[in-house]
């Protein structure tokens, strides 16, 4: 009796031989442990430095937003480039070769939608760590990720410290959000800001405005967050009750920064705007209810309120740029540092909240 070996037996015993490499997954809320996926043998391939720990991932973690399953979280990414592609291009501001250091836009833009061809937004982009499920390394909790087509990516300095490009990303979604709505300077100059929350988003908006040459006022009610912020640099309140006081002082604060992520932090920060003020709401991308406002307020006095879900391309080099200049030691915001090796249980990086920036280091 003769035997065989079909295609996909085959196949499957190659998948077997191939290298595997250790990853954090996600397979549902509060369930993320450790799993081995293999090594794409071919294609364009990025040895991970560093990944930063977002607030999003924390709403992903907890369920409040929900994503494809299993998932490779982790879309603040740092690292250095492996291997380059054969047959595809990625995107980048000049060649790039083995061994640049990179920043990589979660992003990537499929190029045929009327977002991608109108040259706006891509409306149906495939995002690292977020929304690319199945097998591969598509997130940053792994050692190596696989770079797709369409994939941008930013150099970062090679004397420019981890503890500081981990904020870049962060900091783009910020520059985003201002440029809807001041345009290409971010913040006019000498603006003074009120940012409601300190998490990284928060600070990251407290950074911009400083650079601009204002005063970044800001209202955390967490003692530890709110003297890291005094620490920094930045004018500190414990409420809104107290900002309103400063708002009553100063007619008004003309620009609000909402990185708070509460429907009541944006009641809040339309009532402490002064006349013509504008209020970038950035903190609420978890559903996390409703709240009544008065749209006669936002007529009469004038106001604007720009949402910002959405990081553009452009912003990736000024966001690199500014958190390797601000004389803001946004090293004092790291506090706490995981080694993906030495990390046996990965919901560590959720369960325990940071009271600054997290990180994951790959040695």
């Amino acid at each position: 009796m003769s035997s065989f070996t079909s295609t996909s037996d085959g196949v499957r015993a190659a998948e077997r031989l191939r290298p595997t490499v250790r990853v954090f997954e996600l397979h549902g809320p509060g369930a993320i442990r450790v799993g081995h996926r293999p090594l794409p043998p071919r294609g364009a391939l990025l040895r991970v430095e560093t990944t930063g720990v977002c607030g999003t991932d924390h709403h992903i973690w907890a369920g409040k937003i929900e994503i494809p399953l299993p998932q490779l979280l982790g879309h603040e990414v740092i690292g250095r480039i492996e291997r380059l592609p054969d047959g595809h291009a990625l995107v980048a501001p000049g060649p790039l070769a083995v061994g640049d250091r990179v920043l990589i836009a979660p992003g990537v833009p499929c190029g045929d939608c009327a977002g991608c061809t109108g040259g706006d937004r891509c409306l149906d982009r495939p995002c690292y760590g977020l929304t690319m499920s199945g097998n591969g390394l598509t997130g940053g909790f792994a050692p190596y990720m696989t770079l797709l087509p369409g994939t941008r990516l930013f150099p970062v300095p090679d004397g420019l410290a981890a503890e500081r490009v981990v904020f870049a990303e962060p900091m783009a979604c910020v520059l985003s959000a201002l440029r809807k709505g001041f345009g290409p300077r971010y913040v006019p100059a000498g603006l003074n800001g009120l940012v409601l929350g300190f998490g990284v988003i928060g600070l990251c908006a407290a950074v911009a405005i400083d650079a601009a040459g204002g005063t970044a006022t800001v209202v955390e009610h967490d003692r530890t967050r709110r003297e890291l912020a005094a620490a920094l640099g930045f004018e500190t309140v414990a409420s809104v009750e107290q900002a309103a006081e400063l708002a009553h002082e100063r007619d008004g604060f003309p620009l609000v920064v909402d990185a708070a992520g509460t429907p009541a932090a944006f009641k809040s920060g339309l009532s402490l705007l002064g006349w013509s003020g504008t209020l970038i709401e950035i903190g609420n991308f978890a559903d996390l209810g409703e709240i009544a406002v008065s749209p006669s307020d936002i007529c009469l006095r004038d106001l604007r309120v720009v949402g910002s879900g959405e990081t553009f391309y452009e912003d990736f080099a000024p966001a690199i740029a500014l958190v390797g200049s601000t004389a803001v030691d946004l090293t004092r915001a790291i506090t706490d540092v995981h080694r993906f090796d030495a990390l046996g249980d990965p919901a560590e990086l959720f369960t325990v909240r940071a009271a600054g920036k997290a990180m994951v280091t790959f040695s």
